[in-house]
């Protein structure tokens, strides 16, 4: 486990592969950062994949490049939403791995009723 999260940290990319209700898998290129060996990702509150993370928590993960295409196979994992109060340390970590996160943070949020904000995601490998 603690190999493919190393191999994944290099990387700015990883494939989000989350459930729909009728079991089809529907995989998605993600920033991400690690810490603790554990995958932080971020994506909108109102995003097809935040709503079927709500409904089926067990998610997998892969090490993929920038156009989208698996490095390794998918790790089964399971995702947790993070409240606001936890969220913090995960916002340094982005912004210190991508220099245009914050920029681009406020320009997706403009305008944007807190339910469509973004939301801050924990993936533990199982």
């Amino acid at each position: 486990m603690g190999e493919v999260l190393t191999k994944q940290q290099k990387g700015k990319y990883v494939s989000l592969k989350t459930y729909r209700k009728n079991g089809e898998g529907v995989a998605s290129k993600v920033w991400f950062v690690e810490e603790d060996l554990k995958i932080f990702i971020c994506t909108g509150g109102d995003t097809f994949k935040a709503r079927r993370i709500k409904n089926n928590s067990n998610v997998q993960i892969a090490s993929t490049n920038a156009r989208g295409k698996i490095n390794d196979e998918y790790i089964d994992a399971e995702a947790l939403i993070l409240t606001t109060d936890a969220i913090e340390p995960v916002i340094m970590l982005f912004r210190k791995k991508y220099r245009m996160f914050k920029l681009w943070s406020k320009l997706r949020n403009r305008n944007k009723e807190e339910v469509e904000k973004q939301i801050y995601i924990e993936i533990t490998p199982k």
